[in-house]
């Protein structure tokens, strides 16, 4: 009895460590796959010499995904295709202007609820030029957030997007222009 009583004093004592580990590790990911998307569909653009744009998709397991038109929370998933006539409404339905299937390039599934990847402005779509600009006027931040704001604070990661469609990660609690 003494011995199992031990293995649950232990036990307890773990836990909220383990969970704040698990926390960490799947906020890093998150941004991580996100800067990973980001850079995947700049050099597609680069290399292939051609648009490519990044879009918020819920319909990423569907047989035609289709970039999503509204919200700001990336966690439901992101779609990389490559977008030959820079078309700003290329892959915005089902119906007209489908996402072909040859021009995917990145497909990423929604993940835990209790994670989420917001942007501070409604940006559902980034759009690459040949030359690896996204042509958007600012600087953009997505943070990479918990549902409990003490995770979120402790661990959390704010991503920001500059005009060439370069990423860096910085502490949720920073500024992207000051950083």
């Amino acid at each position: 009895m003494v011995t199992i009583a031990l293995v649950a004093v232990l036990a307890s004592l773990a836990a909220p460590s383990l969970r704040s580990f698990f926390v960490r590790n799947t906020l890093n990911n998150l941004g991580n796959e996100f800067m990973a998307g980001v850079l995947r569909a700049r050099n597609e653009a680069v290399a292939r010499n051609l648009c490519t744009t990044m879009c918020l998709s819920d319909t990423v397991d569907a047989a035609v995904p289709f970039c999503k038109q509204s919200g700001n929370d990336w966690q439901v998933g992101w779609i990389v295709f490559l977008n030959p006539g820079c078309e700003a409404d290329y892959g915005k339905n089902a119906a007209a202007n489908a996402i072909s299937a040859d021009d995917i390039v990145v497909v990423r599934s929604a993940a835990n609820r209790d994670y989420q990847l917001v942007s501070s402005r409604p940006t559902r779509r980034i759009q690459f030029t040949s030359r690896g600009s996204n042509g958007m006027g600012s600087i953009d931040r997505f943070d990479a957030k918990h549902v409990s704001e003490v995770m979120t604070l402790r661990y959390g990661t704010r991503i920001c997007l500059d005009q060439m469609g370069r990423t860096r990660p910085i502490p949720v609690a920073e500024t992207c222009g000051t950083y």
